[in-house]
Formats: structure tokens, sequence, C-alpha cells
């Protein structure tokens, strides 16, 4: 499955598609921002599963925004993401890492991966 942008799309992009939205959550019951934006969990790349407004650090050497590199997660799986579960596996009882970071949050870490040594940073969501 491909992940887009949650609360990082467009104001402009967003009222283009909302009625797109709307009809696929009519059909499927699934919503874009709870369900079918971002997969949930402790994963490589992707885009962040923001639970407060984006953060987006910028490269302190060349000024552009970083690369989500990686995102860890105190919950692996809950229900209203069950769209990312692959059918298979539905029924299986996640075991998450036991992490609690702040309020079930996440730690985010991003890379330039144009500037020499690779600067990183990484944003707390809670």
């Amino acid at each position: 499955m491909t992940e887009y942008p949650s609360w990082d799309l467009s104001y402009e992009l967003w009222d283009a598609l909302d009625a797109r939205f709307e009809q696929v959550e009519k059909e499927t019951g699934w919503n874009y921002q709870d369900h079918l934006s971002t997969a949930p969990g402790t994963k490589l790349g992707g885009y962040p599963g923001w639970s407060q407004d984006s953060q987006w650090p910028h490269c302190p050497a060349c000024g552009m925004p970083m690369d989500h590199l990686l995102t860890v997660e105190s919950t692996e799986e809950y229900d209203p993401r069950q769209a990312w579960t692959p059918l298979e596996d539905r029924d299986v009882r996640w075991e998450g890492a036991g992490l609690s970071l702040g309020g079930l949050g996440g730690v985010y870490l991003f890379e330039c991966r144009t500037c020499p040594g690779r600067p990183f940073a990484h944003r707390f969501d809670s």
C-alpha cells in the first residue's frame, strides 16, 4: 500500500479531493485521515502519522525540509487503522513493544539526503 500525507495535505488538495473522500467514507466507512492516509506504528519512511499539527524540520545547512526517515510509536495497531492490516492478519492480536512515549505518542526522525554528513533532526508528537 502507498501512504499519503494526513495533516500535511495542502488545503488546496484537500478541497479538490474532499468529495472523493466523502464518497469513499460513505461506501466503505473508512475516512481518509483516520484510516487511509498514513500507516500506523513503527516504520521506516512514508509519512509521519502526526497526532498534532505537523512540525517538519528544515535542514540547518541548506534550509530545505528534511525527509522522514523513521517513526517509533507507542502503539502498533488499533482498530480504526485496520485498513493497513493485511486481510489474513485482521484477527491477529498485535503485541506492541510496550513503549509509552508521552501520551501514547511517537518520535519521528528526519534526515537531509542532499547535504554532506546527512544532518538529522527529530520531533516528538504526543
